[in-house]
């Protein structure tokens, strides 16, 4: 930032002596620290020569300081006589851009945004104001003369040659457009989807009105059955059986082997009928024996 005292003067000076172009203030204040730029590198380059390294690096820290500065307040300037020749109309219609008191770096960065826009909005035409170079120090037009040769070498871009000759302040570019709708949701896109929402309107009313006009077919009569004499009404106030609870009918039965169902299914499980018990007769018991002689004798 600039020292305490210069923007004190800075400040006085503008308000005794208000500027009368736009942009003018922010000139003069680039222009004094280009000043103080140059002479702080030429003190620098002196030291250096005497061999005060200490002082020449210190020299070259201000001129570094002098120098930015000075690129901040030409950029102030350049915002505020781009403000001041370019209305909010004028960029909206993008049929013209005024380039009026820029330098020339300035003047082509503004073309080529210019430019950029008018083909992402699909404009086909547009003027480039360049002034006649009454400004200049030798009067001759450097900003016309800088977007002419810039234009020729964009791709897609003529220079109207015909209305250019005619005012020698203006450059008429005839810039060629892609016919695709173009992306995005922004103010070059609104008259496409525009019309896309017009179209599907009227398909859908063409729709409507044909449905409209076609013949409506007769609901089908349902006729009753030709047997049916008179109707059950009986019907109506049935109760439905309510449903066997689940595995009722899983559970298998014990059933008797008879001769009644011999011919079963194999899957019901089959019980022996009972049998009475009949008495099982007992062997005979042995006569005991008799005792010998010998046994006797023992």
């Amino acid at each position: 930032m600039p020292s305490i005292t210069s923007s004190v003067i800075f400040t006085v000076y503008d308000y005794l002596f208000p500027p009368t172009e736009p942009g003018k203030q922010w000139r003069d204040r680039a222009s004094a620290e280009a000043v103080l730029r140059t002479k702080a590198q030429q003190d620098a380059q002196a030291a250096w020569k005497n061999g005060d390294r200490g002082t020449s690096k210190k020299l070259s820290e201000q001129a570094k300081t002098h120098y930015r500065e000075m690129e901040h307040y030409n950029s102030k300037a350049e915002q505020s006589i781009f403000a001041h020749y370019n209305t909010a109309a004028n960029g909206a219609q993008l049929q013209q851009v005024d380039l009026h008191g820029l330098f020339v770096s300035e003047a082509l960065v503004r073309a080529r945004a210019h430019l950029e826009a008018c083909r992402k909005a699909r404009v086909s035409r547009t003027t480039f104001i360049t002034g006649r170079g009454n400004r200049s120090i030798d009067g001759v037009a450097k900003i016309k003369a800088a977007v002419q040769d810039w234009l020729k070498e964009e791709e897609g871009v003529t220079v109207d040659e015909s209305e250019t000759e005619k005012n020698p302040g203006i450059v008429v570019a005839v810039i060629e457009v892609d016919s695709t709708p173009p992306e995005g949701d922004g103010d070059a896109a609104w008259p496409w989807k525009a019309g896309e929402t017009v179209a599907w309107a009227v398909v859908g009313t063409v729709k409507s009105l044909f449905a409209l006009a076609a013949p409506q077919s007769a609901p089908l009569a349902i006729e009753p059955p030709k047997s049916a004499s008179t109707p059950n009404f009986s019907k109506e106030f049935e109760v439905p059986p309510s449903p066997a609870p689940p595995g009722a009918f899983d559970r298998k039965l014990p059933q008797v082997k008879t001769a009644a169902n011999e011919d079963a299914d194999d899957d019901w499980e089959v019980v022996a009928a009972p049998v009475a018990r009949q008495a099982r007769p007992r062997p005979a018991t042995k006569a005991p024996r008799a005792k010998t002689a010998t046994a006797v004798a023992k």
